[in-house]
C-alpha cells in the first residue's frame, strides 16, 4: 500500500491511507507526502482484530466528509476493509477491493467464501495480486477482476545488518514469513533433520514472528538441531533484505501463498528460490528455469537438496530470476492500477483495458476533470 500510494503521489494524485489507530500513535501523520489517517485507538476488548465501534463511526464520517473519487480497500480479511466496502456502497463512492490472499485449505473455507461473496458484492471491481488469487476471487464474484501483481523496490541503506550467526563454513537457507501454519514454516522444521543428516553445515534462518515461534523452537530442540537454526523474531524490512543478501537459498513451503513479496525480495538479493507450486508464487517462478516449484513436501525436500549440492545451478537461477524483475516495477503497476480506477469511475469495465495502450497522463487528466465536475 505504501509503495503504490507513493507512486500515485509522484504521478500527481492525492492519496490518503486510512488505517487502524494504536495508543500513543498520532491520528494524523505524513510519510513521504502520503497522508496517513488512523481511526480508533485500540481493538475491541478481549481480542486484537476488530476495533471498537467508535472506530467504524470515525471511518464512516471520514469517508462521508472527504470528496474521494475512489476508495481502494485492501485485504478481505481486514475488518476496516470490510467496513469500507459496505460504507462506500452506502455513500455511493466508486470502490475497488484488492485481494491479497487465498482462502486456503481450512475446514472453514466454505464460510470464508460465503463471507467473501457478501463483501465483494459491495465493490465495483476486484484487483487480484496473482493468477491464483484471481481464480479464487472468481469463486466469490462475477464483478470484473483485474490481475495486477505486487511490486518490489529496494531500500538504500549505508549500513548493513549482519546475520546473528557464525556464517563461516555454513550454507544458509532463509525463510521470511509470519510463523503460522498457513505459511508452512512448520514443514521446514520437519524436513530439516534428514537434510542436516546429509549436510551438517546447513543453517536455517527463520525470519519473522508469530504464534508458532515457541512451538517451532521447542521442536528444533527436541530434534537436536538447535545449532542449525536461528529464529530472528520480527525485524525491520531493511534488515530482512540485509539478511537475505547473506543467504544461499530461499525456502518458502506455503501452498496457500497469495503472491509472495518475500519471493521478490529474495530474487532482488540474488537468492535462488524453492517454493510450492499452484499458488501465487507460480506467476513469479518458472520451475527449473529461474527457481524450483514443488508439488508436495517430498518434492520440496528433494529440490532443496538439489540446490544445496549445486552452487552453479543456484547462480543460474538467481541470474534468470533477476531478469524478470522489471515486471514488478511500481511505475508499471501504477499505470495498470490507474486504468482500473478510471474504468471504475467511468463505469467502463472492459477486461482487456489493462492491455490497451493508454498514457498515464491521459488517465490523470480524466480523474482531474471528473473531480472538478463533482466539486
Amino acid at each position: 500500500m505504501h509503495s503504490l500510494a507513493k507512486t500515485l503521489i509522484q504521478e500527481g494524485h492525492e492519496v490518503h491511507i486510512i488505517t487502524r489507530g494504536y495508543p500513543g500513535i498520532p491520528q494524523y501523520s505524513t510519510r513521504e507526502r502520503i497522508a496517513i489517517i488512523r481511526v480508533g485507538n485500540g481493538p475491541f476488548p478481549g481480542q486484537q482484530r476488530f476495533m471498537k465501534p467508535g472506530a467504524y463511526k470515525e471511518l464512516y464520517d471520514l469517508l462521508k466528509l472527504e470528496n474521494y473519487d475512489i476508495i481502494n480497500s485492501h485485504g478481505l480479511d481486514s475488518p476496516l476493509c470490510m467496513a469500507a466496502l459496505l460504507m462506500s456502497r452506502k455513500l455511493g463512492i466508486p470502490s475497488v477491493v484488492t485481494n491479497h490472499s487465498l482462502v486456503g485449505h481450512t475446514p472453514i473455507s466454505p464460510f470464508l467464501y460465503t463471507a467473501g461473496k457478501l463483501l465483494v458484492k459491495n465493490a465495483d471491481a476486484v484487483i487480484a495480486v496473482s493468477s491464483a488469487v484471481e481464480k479464487d476471487s472468481g469463486l466469490m464474484t462475477k464483478k470484473p477482476i483485474y490481475r495486477i501483481f505486487n511490486g518490489i523496490e529496494c531500500e538504500k541503506r549505508s549500513s548493513k545488518a549482519v546475520l546473528p550467526i557464525d556464517r563461516e563454513g555454513k550454507l544458509v537457507i532463509a525463510s521470511v514469513a509470519r510463523m503460522t501454519r498457513k505459511k508452512g514454516v512448520q514443514h521446514l522444521v520437519r524436513l530439516a533433520p534428514s537434510l542436516i543428516e546429509k549436510h551438517e553445515n546447513l543453517m536455517f534462518v527463520m525470519i519473522g514472528n508469530g504464534p508458532l515461534t515457541k512451538k517451532l523452537e521447542k521442536k528444533v530442540k527436541e530434534y537436536g538441531i538447535s545449532k542449525n537454526f536461528c529464529f530472528t523474531g520480527e525485524i525491520p524490512r531493511s534488515e530482512v533484505l540485509d539478511y537475505l543478501e547473506q543467504a544461499d537459498i530461499f525456502a518458502h513451503p506455503s501452498s496457500d501463498e497469495g503472491f509472495g513479496i518475500s519471493i521478490l525480495e529474495a530474487i532482488l538479493k540474488k537468492v535462488p528460490v524453492v517454493a510450492m507450486n499452484h499458488s501465487g508464487v507460480s506467476d513469479i517462478i518458472e520451475d527449473g528455469v529461474n527457481g524450483f516449484l514443488a508439488d508436495n513436501l517430498t518434492d520440496f525436500s528433494s529440490r532443496l537438496e538439489t540446490l544445496i549440492e549445486n552452487p552453479e545451478l543456484r547462480a543460474e537461477f538467481s541470474r534468470k530470476a533477476a531478469e524478470g524483475l522489471s515486471k514488478y516495477d511500481w511505475t508499471r503497476i501504477y499505470e495498470q492500477t490507474c486504468r482500473v480506477y478510471t474504468c471504475v469511475i467511468n463505469g467502463n469495465y472492459k477486461k482487456d483495458s489493462l492491455g490497451q495502450e493508454s498514457s498515464t497522463e491521459s488517465d490523470y487528466k480524466k480523474l482531474l476533470k471528473m473531480r472538478e465536475q463533482r466539486e
